[in-house]
C-alpha cells in the first residue's frame, strides 16, 4: 500500500485531479455554449456562471489543503 499512500500524501493526487476535473468540465461546457450562441439564454448564461463558480470552489479547496500541509 506504498504506493497509494504516495499518491495520496506525498503527490497530493486528489487536489491535482480536482483541478484537472473543473478545467475539463469548464472548457467542455464553454464550448458547448458558445457552439451555438442562437441558444443562449438567461437559464443557459445562469448555469454556464454556475459553472465556472466551480473553479473558484476547486481553487479555494486547494489553497485551504495546502495550507494544512504546512501545519
Amino acid at each position: 500500500m506504498g504506493w497509494i499512500d504516495d499518491l495520496f500524501e506525498k503527490h497530493k493526487i486528489v487536489r491535482r485531479l480536482l483541478v484537472l476535473w473543473a478545467v475539463i468540465l469548464i472548457t467542455v461546457v464553454v464550448i458547448w455554449v458558445f457552439d451555438d450562441l442562437t441558444l443562449i439564454t438567461a437559464p443557459v448564461a445562469s448555469a454556464l456562471g454556475i459553472v465556472t463558480g466551480i473553479l473558484a470552489t476547486v481553487i479555494g479547496f486547494y489553497q485551504w489543503s495546502r495550507g494544512r500541509d504546512t501545519e
